[in-house]
């Protein structure tokens, strides 16, 4: 695919294997230790080919998963510095806007995850948000928007 775009967003699950490919502290956040060096390789791939690879620069965390829509401990913290014991959840809403302003100019858009946990109403707002904007590219910019997988269809 790296042929075929301008820029990847990677959010959700996948940022936490990405972030700790880079060297970083991503706490108690799914990461996928299997990937590690995949995610390395098409990270370089991408930089060689002029593709940008956009990850949240702020993270909303949880001091534990929330099941079952139990509230738990919040905070927003910069990408790099997710505590010890902590996990993330969402996109910060700094990394919202971000996106938000990366996906401005795109002409074609396909999306594939949430990008947090939106099924709690604490880290549903950057799935909600990113949804919202990319419809409004979709009706108001003429934006050919595809969204794949269950999750993404559910949001």
């Amino acid at each position: 695919m790296l042929e075929k775009v301008d820029k990847v967003i990677i959010g959700g699950g996948m940022v936490f294997t990405f972030l700790k490919a880079r060297g970083l502290s991503v706490g108690n956040s799914l990461v996928e230790d299997d990937l590690i060096e995949t995610v390395k390789q098409l990270e370089e791939q991408a930089k060689a080919k002029g593709v940008e690879i956009i990850l949240p620069s702020d993270i909303a965390c949880g001091d534990e998963f929330p099941v079952g829509g139990k509230e738990v401990n919040y905070k927003v913290v910069p990408a790099d510095q997710i505590p010890d014991g902590w996990l993330g959840l969402d996109n910060g809403p700094k990394a919202t806007e971000e996106i938000k302003a990366a996906l401005a100019d795109c002409k074609t858009i396909i999306w594939n995850g949430p990008m947090g946990v939106f099924e709690s109403p604490q880290f549903s707002k950057g799935t909600y948000d990113v949804a919202e904007c990319i419809a409004e590219l979709t009706e108001k910019n003429g934006a050919i928007s595809i969204i794949g997988g269950g999750d993404s269809v559910s949001a």
